[in-house]
């Protein structure tokens, strides 16, 4: 759905999704403006931004909302928001970074709405991989492709998401020397350090990291020039960060400075882009699958929820 769309009978779920789009898009936006281009009513609009700035993605104004400017440093939107939020520009990033990987190669999958675009895009591929993930999403989504030798990490499922963490993940996590890892990350600051609102999750982020030869992290421009509650790795020259519109110049230009290329992903293909990742390789672990069709519907998300 396209933030042009105009329906009346839209569910709530699709209807919050629209307008957290167009408040993203513009910053701010009235009630009146939010009416027009649902074409709900002005009551109807009212409590779905009451609902959503109960769940912290939006804060109320006189007459609209707009985003959170501030959001404290352990402040995470639930799962239901975050996924369905950018998610053109999710999609792009996804496929970008799926494009980059190749067969036989050993691939972390973090759990992360954006990370999951990719590992659609690897399914819709068969690419032949050993895939390790902490998600329960993604890994159902890997579950359902012949061509792929897939390991899920153990641990608690985090409440309000599909996240496993602790034990025995996290010492799983240590003993891999994996290709490459794919990583969705909460913020980056300015100096290049990336950090989460959670510790168990950081951690768990750290030990991929240092699993891997390579990491791409996936993260659209507005995780940058921000700080979280916990530092999880910093950026070095075996990272690749692949986002959907070219980031400030001073940002640029410290990643630069620590060697992480930046490629922005966009309907047309790549600015920016070089050759898939090889730096630090690990040894490949080769997938008892030979099959390279691609298996396994996209998870669909629940229409109760945002």
């Amino acid at each position: 759905m396209t933030v042009t769309q105009k329906k009346a009978d839209l569910i709530p779920a699709q209807r919050r999704h629209l307008i957290l789009e167009l408040i993203r898009r513009k910053g701010a936006i009235s009630v009146h403006e939010l009416a027009q281009s649902t074409e709900a009513s002005l009551p109807t609009i009212r409590r779905d931004l009451d609902w959503l700035a109960r769940t912290g993605a939006i804060q109320r104004s006189h007459g609209g909302a707009s985003l959170k400017t501030a959001p404290g440093t352990t402040f995470e939107p639930d799962y239901h928001i975050t996924s369905r939020v950018a998610r053109e520009e999710k999609s792009r990033i996804g496929r970008c970074a799926a494009e980059r990987l190749r067969d036989g190669q050993s691939v972390i999958f973090d759990s992360s709405s954006t990370v999951y675009e990719a590992a659609y895009r690897v399914v819709e591929m068969g690419l032949n991989l050993t895939a390790i993930t902490n998600d329960l999403r993604i890994g159902e989504l890997l579950a359902g492709c012949p061509s792929i030798n897939l390991l899920i990490s153990g641990g608690t499922l985090r409440p309000g998401s599909y996240t496993l963490f602790g034990e025995p993940g996290v010492s799983f996590l240590q003993d891999l020397h994996v290709d490459v890892a794919l990583m969705g990350i909460h913020a980056i600051t300015d100096e290049s350090s990336c950090c989460d609102t959670s510790l168990d999750i950081a951690y768990a982020k750290r030990y991929m990291v240092a699993a891997a030869g390579s990491i791409m992290i996936l993260a659209d421009a507005t995780k940058f020039g921000h700080v979280a509650f916990y530092h999880a790795f910093d950026i070095d020259d075996r990272f690749t960060i692949i986002t959907d519109r070219p980031l400030p110049a001073a940002i640029q230009s410290n990643l630069a400075a620590h060697g992480a290329p930046v490629i922005v992903a966009t309907d047309a293909g790549t600015a920016g882009a070089d050759q898939p990742p090889n730096r630090r390789p690990h040894k490949n672990q080769s997938n008892p699958n030979p099959s390279t069709n691609p298996g396994g519907p996209r998870f669909e998300e629940k229409t109760d929820q945002i």
